[in-house]
């Protein structure tokens, strides 16, 4: 996968803080449902992702998956007890994935083995979910968590459902709890094209990100989920949490890094790039937010559904118009989050590197203008080298990765053969000729062995060696680091 992130942070590293108050979860996934026509995909994998985040940010997790009716009052039960003995300061969070349905403005949370045919069904084979508040109340702890990512695809009868047949109803009773719906009330949730749902994919990474309040990170999920979903799903949340202090479930501080990386997210996430989303995964390879970003690819490459058009994406656009749509994608995320970051310096990140810009002002004074077979692009690449050197380095190969796709396979399909050229060049006190060479040698090989440039688009390499040296002028830079170069330069007939 190409690198197209080579100017951010390399690796998020998230350290599980130790918490003082007791975590107690209980996760409920239900997917295999014995009626025909009702089984889900996701569900469970839903519990278990869930599960997992849960853990890592320190509660003691209980999951249940594909839960009987009384499988589901018991499990229901032992929650409450857990957070009796846990005490009064305890945090508790249920989480819910399958099947819901409401009746009179009471929501139903469905059991795999239900049969339900009309109203009094529902009644009487599904819990509800005041079944649920009646033992958070007798545990008396102060906070808790109710998140149900149900509703999705409803089979039941419309005489279970709300008048407009769909989602679920509003819970009207929250006082020190919060509870979110993975859409608004009254509509129904998708299943997810991957192997979870969109709200649950959301909420898996985000909960495991420091920085946020709980009310803060729910309305971050819900936005990431109207992203995920082009604003067909829409998270909605009822929040009676009570204090002066905010609960924050990963830790409220948040280091550089993590900033970084929640600032690309933020800008990529709701684009229809595919290259900018697989390259804020590889910029940052440990991300938690790794699922969220491949249920936007999954949705970005899923067949549109019929009587709609595919995304500029899928229709192969050409970079400038992926740029153009990405920049369009980024003015609504900056309006809903207040992100300021620029989609095309994360795109082409070497556009806005000082060293670049003084090696590319360089280079411009070198050029013979009146020579029209050196008629020269400005957006050329400097592929730098440490001293004495000729390897790549991660930074280079990233730029180099990012510079083909935006920029150079563009430029080869549209002038043909020799449309390239590469020219390398030593410090002043680098003695080896043969060195300034290879390095050029070097970047040859790379644009065609691993990033597939055509051979015939590309000129075979030329040393300048040490005899013409770039001038660093004013820009602060030393100017025998700014010497030791390849530079991929784009030629126009």
């Amino acid at each position: 996968m190409r690198l197209l992130f080579a100017s951010l942070v390399a690796s998020l590293i998230l350290c599980a803080p130790a918490f003082a108050q007791a975590r107690i979860a209980l996760v409920i996934g239900n997917d295999n449902y014995q009626t025909p026509g009702w089984a889900l995909d996701n569900p469970v994998n839903d519990a278990e992702l869930m599960g997992e985040a849960l853990e890592a940010i320190g509660f003691d997790v209980e999951t249940v998956t594909d839960a009987s009716l009384e499988g589901m009052e018991e499990a229901f039960q032992r929650h409450g007890e857990r957070l009796s003995l846990a005490g009064e300061d305890a945090i508790g969070f249920f989480f819910y994935a399958g099947h819901g349905a409401q009746s009179e403005g009471l929501n139903y949370l469905v059991p795999i083995d239900a049969e339900v045919y009309n109203e009094a069904d529902l009644w009487r084979e599904a819990p509800n979910l005041g079944l649920l508040f009646r033992y958070l109340e007798r545990a008396g702890n102060s906070t808790n968590f109710i998140v149900l990512d149900a509703c999705r695809n409803n089979p039941m009868p419309a005489a279970t459902r709300a008048t407009d047949g769909r989602g679920l109803a509003t819970a009207g009773r929250v006082r020190g709890t919060l509870i979110a719906y993975s859409t608004a009330p009254g509509s129904v949730a998708e299943d997810g094209v991957g192997g979870n749902s969109p709200f649950t994919t959301a909420l898996a990474s985000l909960i495991q990100q420091p920085g946020y309040s709980a009310e803060t990170m729910f309305r971050v999920v819900a936005t990431r989920v109207e992203q995920i979903t082009d604003e067909r799903q829409l998270p909605w949340t009822e929040s009676g949490l009570r204090g002066e202090t905010d609960f924050c479930f990963a830790g409220c501080e948040r280091n550089d890094e993590e900033r970084s990386e929640s600032t690309a997210l933020a800008a990529v996430i709701g684009s229809s790039s595919v290259a900018a989303l697989q390259g804020f995964l590889e910029a940052f390879p440990t991300t938690k937010s790794r699922g969220m970003v491949e249920a936007r690819i999954a949705e970005i490459e899923a067949p549109a559904p019929s009587g709609e058009g595919r995304s500029p994406q899928a229709e192969g656009n050409s970079a400038a118009a992926r740029i153009e749509q990405a920049e369009a994608d980024e003015a609504r995320i900056k309006d809903v989050l207040g992100v300021e970051m620029s989609v095309s310096k994360l795109l082409m990140p070497w556009k806005s590197d000082p060293k670049q810009i003084a090696a590319r002002t360089g280079m411009n004074q070198r050029i013979i203008q009146g020579d029209a077979s050196y008629a020269r692009r400005d957006d050329s690449l400097f592929v730098f080298f440490d001293p004495g050197a000729s390897e790549l380095s991660d930074a280079a190969k990233s730029n180099m990765s990012a510079f083909v796709e935006w920029v150079a396979d563009e430029h080869a399909a549209e002038h043909g053969a020799r449309s390239i050229a590469i020219v390398s060049a030593c410090d002043s006190t680098e003695r080896t000729i043969s060195l300034c060479r290879n390095r050029g040698t070097i970047v040859y090989d790379y644009l065609r062995g691993q990033l597939g440039l055509p051979d015939n688009a590309i000129i075979p390499p030329e040393s300048w060696g040490r005899h013409r040296q770039l001038s660093a002028t004013d820009s602060g830079l030393d100017q025998d680091s700014l010497n030791r170069y390849a530079i991929i330069q784009l030629i126009e007939d």
